[in-house]
């Protein structure tokens, strides 16, 4: 796939509307497709990857489907989660509980595996991005995604049980 004669000008001319037009197609968001495919040239540029005049077309497309998908997966997982624990937060909020955040704070410090306890502290005190989460514990963005998934089912299953 290398060559040494590629110019990152001239694939950009070349290239940037087929590649835009996929990212719109995908993403149908002006600004992020237009940050999509900058990013693709970027790595393109920064990684000193030369293409071969027949397979730099495809790549770059490729490069840019392949981001997209990672996007709206990625916004898919965070509003998921979002959506569940903002269901959950008015739920405990709107009761003025004490007993009951004492509870959840409790039920927080003893989650298990440990593992879990610190992605919902990474995620939702600290505000960290699945993907950084993912990679500062080397796990997949599908485990952190499974044990916020479990840790918020938990909570609710043991909260559900105290006010009964």
């Amino acid at each position: 796939m290398i060559h040494e004669n590629t110019d990152i000008e001239r694939l950009f001319k070349r290239y940037y509307q087929p590649m835009y037009r996929v990212a719109k197609g995908i993403l149908y968001d002006q600004d992020e497709c237009k940050d999509v495919v900058s990013d693709v040239f970027a790595k393109v540029f920064e990684e000193g990857i030369i293409l071969l005049p027949e397979t730099e077309e495809g790549y770059l497309i490729r490069a840019v489907r392949n981001r997209c998908l990672n996007i709206i997966a990625h916004k898919d997982i965070r509003e998921r989660t979002s959506k569940l624990l903002l269901n959950d937060a008015e739920t405990i909020l709107s009761e003025h509980d004490e007993t009951l955040l004492d509870r959840l704070m409790l039920l927080i410090e003893h989650l298990e595996p440990p593992i879990r306890r610190q992605i919902l502290r990474l995620r939702h005190v600290q505000g960290l991005p699945f993907q950084r989460i993912a990679d500062d514990l080397g796990v997949s963005r599908v485990t952190v995604y499974h044990h916020l998934s479990e840790a918020i089912n938990i909570i609710k299953r043991q909260l559900n049980q105290a006010r009964q």
